[in-house]
């Protein structure tokens, strides 16, 4: 009768954990988050954290898979609605910055903004890199279908690679004005032009 209760009580400590230390890393960053920094902001003992996952690596890697899982479910399906281009892009800019702003944690955290450095082991390192390449899947196969470049894998590369790091930068920008918001304007003007560059039909003048 009293096993699961424990386990409730387990798997609610564990989440208060990856909660509190999730937020310091994306605001603090991984080198600065110690241990004791984590159990203090939740409430639990050290030992509380270290037989959950072990270490801190093993808390930053538990708390890396889950963000990753939350923000990719978040992004929209790679094949963009439209009757057109316009009609795709604007679908597809609509859909990244609402999951980029309703996400910011998770978006500093996967694309490991001053955290992963020469302190954090392999696994962490091994977590993010996956994440990314999840993520640039993603990105390379909407933009394929946004612009029609299915003969064309290669400008379908460069502009997902343009789009991220649009959206790394504005997640540098956040650590000092936490107002900064992705720009799918501008965004949007430079994609245009840079699929125009590589001889890509693009109906209409950039806005």
């Amino acid at each position: 009768m009293t096993e699961a209760p424990a386990r409730g009580r387990g798997a609610r400590s564990r989440d208060a954990i990856l909660d509190t230390a999730g937020e310091l890393m994306a605001r603090h960053g991984y080198a600065a988050t110690s241990i004791s920094m984590i159990s203090a902001a939740c409430g639990l003992p050290v030992s509380s954290l270290y037989w959950h996952f072990g270490s801190k690596d093993g808390i930053y890697v538990a708390v890396l898979e889950r963000a990753q899982t939350t923000l990719l479910a978040a992004l929209p399906p790679a094949e963009v609605p439209g009757r057109d281009l316009d009609e795709r892009l604007e679908a597809f800019l609509t859909e990244v910055g609402d999951a980029f702003q309703r996400h910011q944690p998770s978006v500093r955290l996967l694309l490991g903004l001053g955290m992963v450095q020469q302190d954090a082991t392999a696994a962490a390192v091994a977590e993010v890199r996956h994440y990314r390449d999840a993520l640039m899947q993603w990105a390379r196969d909407a933009l394929s279908c946004v612009f029609g470049l299915r003969e064309r894998p290669e400008v379908a590369d460069e502009l997902a690679r343009f789009t991220l790091r649009m959206a790394s930068g504005t997640a540098v920008a956040r650590w000092f004005d936490a107002g900064a918001a992705l720009e799918t304007g501008p965004l949007r003007v430079a994609l245009r032009a840079l699929a125009a560059h590589h001889g890509v039909a693009v109906r209409g003048a950039p806005e």
